[in-house]
């Protein structure tokens, strides 16, 4: 899962929030430099990166496009899981999608002092462009995996993932409809049991 859903995940509890926006900028196991409620969010961030990767469902979803993604087809689904949450958006939070983004720039904004190198880069960058709102539409996604083929170190063309047969963009939604609902109940267990 990418931004938006590990955001939608830690909601509505702000420092939880911050400390999963900032996980993947966060290495090791040394959490001195965050409070306790923010390295929580770094662990919950974790948590979900790994029931991800291990779910049945995400791994057939990868399978969908290893032929033209290679190497790239988990983060490719990561991000099209988010497009996915966006566009249904209204089945799963009473708040708008153009709302809760605001909300999420506002947690970030606010513990900014604590922010990793990192994460304070993708921060403006994420701000800038409004990408948790964008994630609902083509134009924003295919902004957003621009953004990533350039990033990477090795050759890519995941913007290509949008050009997708509608067929496999139905399987995907499918396997998206069957994991969600289970990783929404792992993460309430996992917020209850740490």
């Amino acid at each position: 899962m990418n931004y938006l859903a590990h955001f939608y995940l830690a909601d509505p509890d702000q420092a939880l929030m911050f400390g999963n926006y900032i996980g993947d900028g966060v290495k090791g196991s040394d959490f001195q430099r965050f409070s306790e409620p923010v390295a929580r969010g770094v662990r919950f961030h974790r948590f979900i990166d790994t029931y991800t990767d291990q779910h049945p469902e995400v791994f057939a979803a990868k399978e969908l496009f290893y032929p033209t993604q290679g190497k790239f087809s988990p983060v490719v689904v990561d991000v099209l899981f988010d497009h996915l949450l966006a566009q249904k958006w209204d089945a799963f939070h009473d708040e708008s999608l153009p709302h809760f983004a605001r909300r999420c720039y506002d947690v970030v904004a606010s513990m900014r002092q604590d922010l990793p190198y990192r994460s304070e880069r993708f921060y403006q960058y994420m701000f800038a462009n409004d990408l948790l709102t964008n994630y609902a539409t083509r134009e924003g996604m295919e902004k957003v995996l621009s953004g990533m083929d350039y990033r990477t170190k090795f050759t890519s063309n995941m913007v290509d993932a949008m050009n997708t047969s509608p067929e496999t963009f139905k399987q995907l939604s499918v396997h998206f409809e069957r994991f969600f609902p289970d990783l929404v109940e792992a993460c309430q267990t996992w917020k209850s049991d740490h």
